[in-house]
């Protein structure tokens, strides 16, 4: 089953598959026949006139294009699918998802499809699916296509004031399996996951290649003088790859306490637990402290510093929405980012709620603010997106290369 429209911003299109008995790989079957006919000619059909260098030289060019078939899958997922995977026309039956990306937002990725229970989604109880790119999709059996997780983005500013948060811990752990928890998790990967990335790039593949046809020469030694410098090439390169990914985690948030309302009470917890839907306070940060995920400013005001984000070092004034018309609807696009505090800024000077004003009031003083969006879903989860999937693998995936290595051979 392909949806080839449009999904959202980031995905083009998505594919549904499911994975192959391996011995019926396009990479092993083919070439298990071809190593049995070859071995069937020359020992029953030639009856060994020919000599055993012939043989092993037969043997070699197979395995060559075998060895060739599995760098194929590697490089290009359409490959992969097509000589490993099945495709599937029922999203209930399939296990993997080839999921295309639109220009500009990395590489296309083939992605375990999860199935679990819940009668509360969906009319069987069976809700399908898959994370691509630190972004959660979740199958629409009404529409028939996959659609990324809708937060609470665009109520009333009624509806908003009037939420008293999760009341029961039911619910909260509902909304923690729907939206997940509070987290940027950026794993940087080890030297050796990193070097085999590159060790298997195309353009290296090549130049390994001739560094072996070169060592059928009488120079061989030059040609061992050309790997070696080749292989510290990228070794430097994984190396400052590896600083690079460091830097990035960096800017990731780091767990803090903050006075949360659940269970009818205001409560301590970290800001990696919260999930869209809980009533927060916020107050001027400490010790550095960043807030912690995109919120809907109810009372009290603040200044914010955004320069994290947008590079302006002038501090914002952010507005409450319980002084505004409450029959409104939030557009976080537009007039909507007067009243919203955005992750990864840093609030620099609030007011607390007046004593006077109706609503919830943080024993901390803070100013009461709705979580809207969390974890790589927020305004500083998307910078981060960009910046780890934004730029597109070199490999086979990328048609230059391929034409590039075609027209040197």
């Amino acid at each position: 089953m392909v949806l080839d429209f449009r999904v959202d911003d980031l995905v083009q299109s998505v594919s549904l598959y499911s994975p192959r008995s391996v011995i019926i790989h396009g990479t092993v079957l083919p070439f298990v026949l071809l190593y049995c006919t070859w071995l069937y000619t020359w020992i029953f059909v030639y009856e060994n006139d020919y000599l055993s260098e012939g043989v092993f030289l037969g043997l070699a060019v197979i395995g060559l294009f075998q060895i060739l078939s599995c760098l194929c899958c590697y490089w290009s997922v359409h490959v992969q699918c097509f000589l490993t995977c099945t495709k599937e026309k029922n999203p209930k039956a399939a296990k993997l998802a080839k999921v295309v990306p639109t220009a500009n937002n990395g590489s296309s990725e083939l992605v375990n499809l999860h199935h679990h229970s819940d009668p509360k989604v969906s009319s069987d109880g069976d809700v399908i699916w898959f994370i691509f790119q630190k972004t959660k999709y979740v199958w629409d059996e009404n529409k028939k296509q996959f659609r990324g997780l809708q937060f609470p983005i665009d109520l009333s500013f009624r509806e908003y004031t009037e939420w008293k948060g999760y009341q029961e811990d039911a619910d909260i752990s509902n909304a923690e399996m729907k939206y997940g928890k509070n987290i940027l998790d950026m794993v940087v990967p080890e030297f050796m996951e990193l070097f085999k990335e590159r060790a298997t790039a195309p353009f290296f593949v090549f130049q390994v290649f001739c560094v072996g046809l070169w060592c059928l020469d009488k120079y061989w030694y030059y040609s061992l003088f050309t790997l070696l410098m080749l292989v510290l090439f990228e070794y430097t390169l994984v190396q400052q790859q590896l600083r690079n990914m460091a830097e990035i985690r960096k800017m990731g948030n780091k767990p803090h306490t903050l006075q949360v309302y659940r269970n009818r009470r205001w409560r301590p917890i970290q800001s990696d637990q919260l999930v869209p839907g809980d009533i927060v306070s916020i107050a001027r940060s400490q010790n550095d402290n960043l807030v912690p995920c995109d919120l809907l400013l109810i009372r009290g005001p603040c200044i914010v510093d955004e320069s994290m984000l947008t590079g302006e070092s002038v501090p914002q004034m952010k507005e409450p929405i319980d002084e505004v018309d409450l029959n409104k609807i939030l557009d976080v696009e537009a007039d909507g980012k007067l009243h919203i505090l955005f992750g990864g800024t840093k609030v620099v000077q609030h007011t607390p709620p007046s004593k006077s004003s109706a609503g919830l009031r943080a024993q901390d003083n803070g100013c009461v603010a709705y979580v809207l969006r969390t974890g790589f879903n927020t305004s500083q989860g998307k910078l981060l997106r960009t910046i780890l999937f934004g730029v597109k693998r070199v490999t086979a995936n990328n048609l230059e290369t391929f034409g590039f290595i075609l027209f040197l051979l």
